[in-house]
């Protein structure tokens, strides 16, 4: 037989397969128990109150401030002169 025949060119793809089929087929059980608990943040890492300076109105009139500065950033602009417009001095 030829060193080149389809057998000892198939058993290196058998070889292949097989060693893919059983990486793929481990079981792996997950493991069942209580879930990890979140610890509290410290003290130093919490959001402190808002101060009594702060109040919902005030935000919500900054938010229809920087609407209407948008509104003015994205009007259409006027008519241009033309370019061959005759020049006055």
């Amino acid at each position: 037989m030829p060193l080149n025949s389809a057998p000892t060119r198939l058993w290196p793809t058998l070889l292949l397969l097989a060693l893919l089929v059983t990486g793929c087929a481990s079981s792996s059980t997950p493991t069942s128990g209580p879930p990890a608990l979140i610890p509290p943040l410290p003290a130093a890492a919490r959001q402190p109150a808002m101060p009594s300076v702060c109040s919902p109105t005030c935000s919500a009139a900054l938010t229809r401030e920087r609407e209407s500065w948008q509104r003015l950033l994205t009007l259409p602009e006027g008519p241009a002169s033309s370019a061959s417009a005759p020049m006055t001095r």
